[in-house]
């Protein structure tokens, strides 16, 4: 049977070569690295395909793979990740994001075409008990994340200007002088900062930033920030 297979990788090299191998077994093959997400979509949209095979990792201008996957769903074609990420969590957020599983870059040519038919045929690569499992890891991170992360969502925007400075490393002084405002309210935000964080010292508020991954929202000029 011929299938209509696109091949979506920001490498030249894999995806050609599994281009051709694909179109040796009599299989309508094209492949795209986009160069923008829109792109690809649009490729898709023209080429019609039964089954997308898709890199996670798609370089800067196109992003994460699993952003595709819902726009490439709504094609009409079935999706499955081609790729070399190991990362659970982010498997686990193609699975949810619609893709019916992931082929490893390392796998021979015999599985990939095997994996493909059965994406095409509407069978997923991992069984529901599997599948639940890292939907249930996937959900149980996002929580944790969100408990890490929510007495930064206290904080005002001046507020997370003020503390991206000091985790900057610059000084209440410093702070003051380059956004010409006084002492006395940088000094008082930074004591809600400590409030709001529960914390006791400046340092102590920067390791707490820091080990939570937080990024103030903006970093601009302090000055109006409300």
């Amino acid at each position: 049977m011929t299938y209509r297979v696109l091949i979506v990788d920001d490498h030249p090299l894999v995806a050609t070569g599994l281009q051709f191998a694909l179109m040796a077994r009599g299989w309508e093959v094209e492949a795209t690295s986009g160069p923008t997400a829109a792109a690809v979509v649009g490729h898709a949209c023209t080429f019609k395909p039964d089954c997308v095979v898709l890199d996670v990792h798609l370089g800067a201008d196109v992003g994460n793979g699993f952003s595709l996957i819902d726009p490439l769903l709504g094609v009409g074609a079935s999706v499955v990740m081609l790729t070399g990420e190991t990362d659970p969590f982010v498997l686990a957020s193609c699975l949810e994001a619609g893709a019916l599983g992931w082929i490893g870059k390392g796998a021979g040519l015999d599985e990939v075409v095997s994996s493909i038919e059965d994406v095409i045929a509407g069978r997923a690569l991992i069984g529901c008990t599997a599948r639940e499992a890292l939907l249930d890891e996937l959900r149980a991170q996002r929580a944790s994340r969100h408990r890490t992360l929510s007495p930064f969502e206290r904080l005002t925007r001046r507020e997370q200007r003020v503390l991206g400075a000091l985790m900057d490393g610059k000084s209440a002084e410093e702070i003051a002088e380059s956004d010409f405002v006084g002492l006395t309210t940088i000094r008082s935000q930074i004591r809600a900062i400590l409030q709001k964080l529960g914390v006791r010292s400046q340092l102590a508020a920067v390791a707490q930033a820091n080990r939570a991954a937080w990024q103030p929202t903006t970093r601009g000029d302090l000055v109006g920030a409300g």
